[in-house]
């Protein structure tokens, strides 16, 4: 998704990305012609199965007229795996572009460093000093057995050499799967996602009794032991994360990420899932769709809150997301998303909606933009959960030229005159059809009262145990995006689902 005007959407298994788009005026004088073709053109292009973001030479764009494209994320290339090149129509007058992807298991190893990673954490939170998390990522490509060297599973300590938590042995991490440690003296995300499948307490939790309030800016380390005192050492370590304030290097990568002006917000470090590093404004496609690592924290890790807060280390509107081993897992792979109707350029109706209207109370102030997309079940297995986590978005505080977005709960919306067959046959009629696309939830908590943005994640809820969707069946869905500023853009998604 690129050019002057983008909007990509990485999804689970199946990185979806919805292209760049730019509101406003064009820079340069073209044509009337070349205007004309211009304003009629409100792209979006949406990419099929396992294909990266096309990139999209758009010099132009006048009032929300742009393109887009939709398509999975690319991984790295040392991850092997499935690799597809593509090549998709764009809004300016059907020239081609070709985006590249590789989606594989990440990282294959043994039991060394880097098979688990620390993907997400926090020093405190709107409960005050003790509203910790710290969330583990397997990274190794297979189901990870906890099978520690010595003591009774592996161990999250902080650099006073305090466990806080142990990961019990045989404990099964799954493959991209999560494990989470919390201090439950003040812990305010229990809830997180709202409904069914909340993190709760946590996967593992510590108290005032057990090593309580991990100081702000201090390390924190994982090691395959928890038998603690000289059992704590480099070889034993399989990650680490601290700020430039941490003397003990064996709790930090590199010299450590900025240290924070400590403020009791809703906020989160996260591991860039991207390859931008966070940056806003930094256009083109995203690399990765699985979590970064550098061994160098300041590379990997970025600052998001629900306010934009400028707390030393970068401001970025996003949320705090906390994965345990109940959470969907990434599957951008087996969740492919296809355009809603292929007979149509994806930056038009049906495919995407510009409204004008201004709603300044839900974040869209410069009206709203909304995507929709067919996703299909090809994971092997029917699935009870369905939701989209936001790795890449150009929002608050963006700079002049590029557009602020909002990611709203959006309500299920009918579309008629649908012509592609595909579509029509999955919902079980004849072409041309009528659809009912499903509305995607912003999930809570956290309150993001400024709308989604970094790291957070939204919900198809038509999507449950009870509900669930059968393998090779899909289902519409609809992404609404509130403009706080008009400009250029880009979103990119993860999909994340489980059985």
């Amino acid at each position: 998704m690129r050019g002057r005007v983008r909007f990509s959407i990485v999804a689970i298994a199946a990185v979806f990305v919805v292209c760049t788009m730019q509101f406003g005026v064009a820079a340069k004088k073209k044509s009337s012609k070349r205007k004309q073709r211009t304003a009629r053109s409100t792209s979006v292009v949406v990419t099929p199965p396992v294909l990266t973001p096309a990139v999209e030479d758009d010099a132009f764009a006048v009032n929300a007229a742009a393109k887009s494209a939709v398509r999975p994320a690319a991984q790295p290339a040392s991850t092997g795996g499935m690799h597809t090149d593509s090549a998709g129509d764009t809004a300016s007058g059907g020239k081609r572009t070709k985006g590249r992807n590789t989606i594989g298991p990440a990282n294959p190893a043994a039991i060394t460093a880097g098979t688990l990673l620390i993907s997400q954490f926090r020093r405190r939170g709107p409960s005050g000093a003790n509203d910790e998390y710290i969330e583990i990522y397997n990274n190794s490509g297979a189901d990870h057995t906890v099978t520690p060297i010595s003591g009774t599973g592996y161990a999250i300590a902080a650099s006073d050499g305090v466990v806080r938590c142990s990961i019990l042995t045989g404990t099964v991490i799954p493959a991209g799967g999560h494990f989470l440690c919390v201090n439950n003296t003040a812990f305010s995300l229990s809830s997180y996602p709202a409904g069914s499948g909340s993190v709760g307490s946590g996967d593992a939790q510590y108290t005032a009794g057990s090593g309580g309030d991990i100081p702000d800016n201090a390390g924190i380390a994982l090691f395959n032991n928890n038998s603690g005192g000289g059992a704590f050492i480099l070889a034993n370590r399989f990650d680490a994360v601290g700020s430039t304030s941490e003397a003990n290097t064996l709790y930090k990568e590199g010299t450590g990420y900025p240290a924070l002006t400590p403020f009791s917000i809703d906020y989160a470090w996260v591991r860039d899932q991207c390859g931008k590093g966070g940056s806003i404004p930094t256009g083109g496609q995203c690399t990765i769709s699985t979590p970064k690592d550098t061994d160098d924290n300041a590379t990997d890790f970025f600052f998001v809150d629900t306010n934009g807060t400028s707390a030393g280390a970068g401001q970025r509107l996003g949320g705090p997301g906390p994965q345990s081993l109940s959470s969907p897992i990434q599957r951008n792979s087996t969740i492919p998303g296809f355009l809603l109707d292929s007979t149509a350029l994806s930056s038009s109706p049906p495919n995407r909606v510009r409204d004008f209207t201004s709603d300044p109370a839900n974040n869209s102030t410069f009206g709203t933009l909304s995507i929709r997309r067919r996703f299909v079940n090809s994971t092997g297995a029917s699935i009870s959960r369905l939701r989209f986590r936001i790795i890449d978005i150009t929002t608050f505080p963006a700079p002049s030229g590029i557009a602020d977005l909002r990611h709203r709960t959006s309500t299920n919306v009918v579309v008629a005159g649908i012509n592609d067959s595909t579509t029509c046959t999955a919902a079980g009629q004849p072409t041309p059809c009528s659809v009912t696309v499903q509305g995607t939830t912003l999930e809570q908590p956290p309150s993001q009262p400024n709308g989604g943005a970094f790291n957070s994640t939204l919900s198809a809820g038509i999507v449950t145990l009870g509900t669930p969707l059968a393998n090779n069946a899909s289902i519409d869905v609809q992404f609404l995006l509130g403009i706080q500023q008009t400009g250029s853009f880009h979103l990119y998604v993860n999909i994340e689902a489980l059985p």
